[in-house]
């Protein structure tokens, strides 16, 4: 960096602090103990809390703070993007975020990248043993997501970025789904409820590779927090997602699929098309989070965020629990769901053939914890019991039901007739956030409880003839484990 360069970039971080509100604190070396951020200030998050969030498990490097605070700065300046350009410039960064896997299947993945300026990249795909592929971008564009296809089953490959100059963006390793169930071991981890303050907490993370996880569901509360429709605050909070350590080795390893749910999409216990009198940007709020993650059916237009996707033989269907309530319609019949994501729902559950079926909601399927609060118990009980009714009928396929927004870890099995039962995992544990108690009052139907501030993910080990279920904490405990009988 030449001297005007340090000195234009010493200028612009003054005026980031000013701008932003406070100045930089003085840091330097690791903390001698944890010091995380509570989820009260978590939900404030001004530059001050946003900047202990990053620091709370290892003091990141003062450029890497420096830099946060640059682009918050552009960020909810008048012209974003020119500034967040001019920033990458001044810091000597090539890109804003990424590489991130999603979309995995047996012969494909995709790869996200974000970009200081519109760009093309390339992604080198190599086997173990083998010739590499290469696949290229199309036009010029900040935010890309690069399909790589033509790749074998149940394959491992490594991958790298580069820009149009040449530039390494990063990369990794990955493997892709099985096309069909063996008695060979396939894994899917999911969890929700990071809440910013997890995202840089390693040893989850560090464990979903470890442990073999072909991919990772994030299903709500991920990394934005009650932004309303403040889009420069919510692409910052993005930002701080991208400059974590351990998110970008999770997600350069592990293809993510994620939801959101109230947290993410405006504040607590929000939904539809206003709440509390104030009027949701729906529109602007689907369009954004769309660019900011690397979901399967990223450009189907759909009045919501929710897809469908096959990750090799478990069919993933995930709702948006939020932004298609009709509010003035709470009590009724598809209030929740709305009737056009009720009606894909019911023709994705029919129409499955997969032996496994993954079906995540941001909040509880069951009435259990809280009574049914900001669920389907208080919005549409008769929408639930004719999906639970496909799911008894359902032939030749297993449905597991996965949620969360109470923090805490739970599992139920939800009484049917003819002694059926309805798995049900929620696993909101990703931030470690307080929340109600570890059961419920009746217990009957309840499999297991942890109570909320705990740290755990779920994960989920196919084979031929059965699931199972684990719990594992962050020293790698299993604290639960459920076998599912196909």
């Amino acid at each position: 960096m030449n001297e005007y360069s340090r000195l234009k970039r010493q200028q612009f971080l003054v005026l980031a602090a000013t701008t932003v509100g406070g100045a930089l604190a003085a840091r330097g070396g690791n903390p001698s103990e944890p010091a995380p951020v509570s989820l009260k200030d978590a939900h404030k998050g001004t530059l001050e809390i946003d900047l202990k969030i990053m620091n709370q498990y290892e003091t990141q490097p003062q450029a890497v703070q420096d830099f946060y605070t640059a682009c918050r700065t552009a960020l909810t300046g008048s012209k974003p993007e020119d500034a967040l350009a001019g920033v990458c410039r001044l810091f000597g960064h090539s890109k804003l975020g990424g590489p991130m896997l999603g979309d995995l299947t047996p012969t494909s993945v995709a790869v996200w990248v974000h970009l200081p300026m519109p760009d093309s990249v390339e992604v080198k795909v190599t086997p173990q043993s083998g010739a590499s592929k290469t696949f290229a971008s199309g036009k010029p564009e900040r935010i890309l997501i690069v399909r790589c296809e033509g790749l074998s089953s149940d394959t491992a490959y490594t991958y790298q970025v580069t820009n149009s100059k040449g530039k390494n963006l990063g990369g990794g390793r990955f493997v892709t789904a099985p096309a069909t169930l063996s008695e060979k071991p396939f894994k899917i981890a999911f969890g929700t409820c990071f809440h910013k303050v997890g995202l840089y907490r390693p040893e989850l993370m560090n464990l979903i590779q470890e442990r073999g996880n072909r991919a990772m569901l994030v299903l709500g509360d991920c990394a934005v927090d009650d932004r309303k429709n403040d889009f420069g605050l919510i692409n910052a909070d993005y930002q701080l997602r991208n400059l974590s350590p351990s998110w970008q080795q999770l997600t350069a390893n592990v293809p993510v699929y994620a939801a959101w749910d109230d947290h993410d999409y405006w504040h607590d216990d929000s939904g539809g098309t206003s709440t509390r009198g104030q009027a949701i940007d729906v529109d602007g709020l689907r369009k954004n989070w769309k660019t900011q993650w690397n979901n399967p059916d990223r450009n189907v237009e759909r009045k919501g965020i929710y897809f469908q996707t096959q990750v090799g033989p478990v069919h993933v269907i995930a709702l948006d629990t939020r932004s298609c309530r009709v509010n003035e319609e709470r009590g009724q019949l598809n209030s929740f769901l709305g009737e056009e994501q009720m009606a894909w729902l019911k023709q994705q559950i029919k129409e499955s053939t997969s032996p496994y079926i993954l079906l995540s909601g941001g909040t509880m399927w069951s009435d259990y914890i809280s009574n049914g609060k900001d669920s389907w118990g208080t919005w549409d009980t008769e929408g639930r019991e004719e999906i639970f009714q496909l799911i008894d009928a359902k032939q030749g396929s297993k449905v597991i039901l996965l949620c969360g927004d109470r923090h805490g870890a739970r599992g139920f099995a939800i009484p049917r007739p003819e002694g059926k039962k309805i798995y049900e995992f929620e696993v909101a544990t990703l931030g470690g956030v307080p929340g109600p108690g570890a059961f419920g009052e009746d217990r009957t139907a309840q499999l297991f409880g942890l109570k909320s501030r705990s740290w755990a993910f779920g994960e989920i080990t196919f084979t031929a003839d059965q699931a199972v279920f684990r719990l594992i904490n962050e020293n790698g405990q299993e604290l639960e484990t459920i076998t599912i009988q196909n």
